[in-house]
């Protein structure tokens, strides 16, 4: 298989054949990169008293199954573009490297719906994650076995012992499977989670599964008009989309930190036992905009923004964050467009135009302006929130009221009780954001107005060895599942609702599902697609009157 080149100037560098280098590599691709895959596969092994032969087996057919994968890709590779086979080689190990950097810093799976996180996450999100232990991991698993396999001449030989060494190798992989096909039952058992963090099979493979649901999705089909119910009253509904919060660390859920003391003082209702439909944004807004909530068929219809636009509801879209289907409103507005307005206007305070405050910037006079052409308003912000890893980065200083607070993207070693610290200081920030809300509705001259809080979704703090978000949905614990959902109604709503706050008797659980279905409520309008059952304002059904005992 080693033999040396005939030019005398290059003695020192060595020639493999393609086949020699193919094995080489897929031996290299397992011993570097396949830990997570195995230490997964290692926890779901039957006892030791199966036998070792009963324990190991499985190991040798998953080992067989990942190492054959390779082999086929690569002998393909090699036998259609041998000259490309090095170059591929390394780009393997580089995005091998940084997806291993991710799995063990954050215990992250990747699945079809980590990659459509990943693919949806922005350049100022991506930057946050960098720091001095990526880099390791770049340079040792990748930058210096890459240096070594560019030192060798790979030598092309004559394409039908490319084809035969290849069929031969992959057949011979397919033996020893077959030989241990006890295993297979284990392994399709276990096939989504193996599936996740084989390397680079999880990332291409998923990657591939995502863009592909992507180009297959239908046009968006138009929902059946809307019309007012009763009188055509003015209404305003703000609806705020939170980011990565969870209803465990909030004190409007019985949290024993006071993390939304602004809120209780202001009368909010929180939903009682609220539940996102997935773990990653760009799925969760996608639900909470669509009528069929978590139950999203295959068509593509209307998102509650363009719908109300389109039946003359004056829609405004203020976003810090990212996600958000295609938008067809009055006004769509980033958060650097607002910090640029700010900057223009003389005298103004533009401190805090980092923070989730810019989605107020201009907010009461857009709402003065709107009032003048559009009786039925529904303006949407679209929080940063408690975006992590960085979530000290997510509030002005005078709101770091926990301390000590973790300050590294690296949320494995921090302490655990300063990474709640600078979590719940997120959610201090954002107590005191919504109260911004709250005032400037009551600030706004409308009468009827209602605030709206749902999260995306939760977050994880190390519960399980887990961080961040982005779970798969069967797998992921309740803290990033389980949402707040906040209710604010103005005094003149809620009496003309027949209650204190306008909102019907609590269900006993609520979802993403009553998004769509509660702005309609609010705002008035019903449509053949509404449900009164996902409506937190709708009217209760007056119970029949008993006749009085003669």
């Amino acid at each position: 298989m080693l033999t040396q080149l005939p030019n005398p100037a290059d003695r020192t560098r060595p020639t493999w054949s393609v086949l020699g280098f193919v094995f080489a590599f897929a031996l290299l691709n397992a011993l570097l990169f396949q830990r997570p895959l195995f230490l997964e596969a290692w926890e779901t092994l039957p006892p030791w008293d199966a036998g070792a032969w009963g324990v190991l087996a499985p190991l040798m057919s998953l080992f067989v199954l990942q190492l054959m994968l390779t082999l086929a890709f690569l002998m393909l590779l090699g036998m259609l573009l041998p000259r490309a086979l090095k170059l591929v080689c390394v780009l393997l190990m580089l995005c091998n490297a940084v997806a291993l950097y991710f799995m063990d810093t954050y215990n992250v799976v990747l699945d079809k719906t980590m990659m459509g996180n990943v693919f949806n996450t922005n350049s100022s999100e991506s930057f946050a994650l960098l720091q001095p232990k990526l880099l390791a991991y770049v340079v040792l698993y990748a930058l210096i076995p890459a240096f070594f396999l560019s030192r060798i001449a790979v030598l092309p030989g004559r394409w039908w012992h490319r084809l035969a060494w290849g069929v031969g190798s992959v057949l011979g992989c397919a033996v020893l499977l077959y030989a241990n096909a006890s295993s297979w039952l284990w392994i399709d058992k276990h096939a989504s989670r193996f599936g996740s963090l084989m390397l680079p099979w999880s990332y291409a493979i998923n990657g591939a599964r995502h863009w592909a649901s992507v180009a297959n999705t239908a046009p968006a089909q138009q929902l059946p008009d809307a019309k007012a119910v009763g009188a055509d009253e003015p209404a305003l509904v703000v609806l705020v989309i939170g980011e990565a919060a969870r209803a465990q660390n909030f004190s409007l859920y019985a949290y024993a930190r006071q993390t939304n003391p602004l809120l209780a003082s202001l009368g909010v209702a929180a939903m009682p036992d609220a539940t996102a439909c997935a773990t990653y944004t760009t799925e969760s807004i996608r639900c909470m905009l669509s009528h069929e909530g978590g139950g999203l068929s295959s068509t593509r219809f209307e998102a509650l923004p363009n719908y109300l636009q389109r039946q003359g509801v004056h829609v405004s879209w203020r976003s810090n964050n990212w996600g958000e289907p295609p938008l067809q409103v009055a006004q769509v507005q980033r958060a650097d467009e607002l910090a640029k307005v700010c900057a223009s206007v003389s005298g103004a305070d533009c401190s805090r135009m980092a923070y989730d405050e810019v989605l107020l910037q201009g907010l009461a006079q857009e709402l003065n302006a709107s009032a003048t052409t559009a009786k039925k308003r529904l303006v949407v912000l679209h929080q940063m929130g408690s975006h992590g890893p960085q979530y000290h980065a997510r509030y002005p200083a005078e709101f770091e009221v926990f301390k000590p607070v973790c300050k590294t993207v690296d949320l494995g070693k921090c302490d655990n009780q300063e990474l709640v610290n600078a979590y719940d200081n997120s959610l201090r920030y954002t107590d005191f954001f919504l109260s911004r809300v709250i005032a400037t509705l009551q600030s706004s001259g409308t009468a009827k107005a209602v605030m709206i809080y749902m999260a995306d979704h939760g977050e994880s703090l190390g519960e399980f060895g887990l961080y961040l978000h982005g779970t798969p949905y069967a797998l992921a614990p309740d803290v990033q599942k389980k949402v707040p959902f906040l209710v604010w109604t103005s005094p003149a709503f809620a009496a003309a609702r027949g209650g204190v706050s306008g909102l019907k008797p609590l269900k006993s659980q609520h979802s993403h599902d009553d998004v769509f279905h509660s702005v309609m409520g609010a705002l008035a309008l019903t449509s053949p697609v509404y449900k009164a059952s996902n409506d937190v304002f709708a009217p209760q059904p007056t119970s029949p009157q008993r006749a009085a005992p003669q």
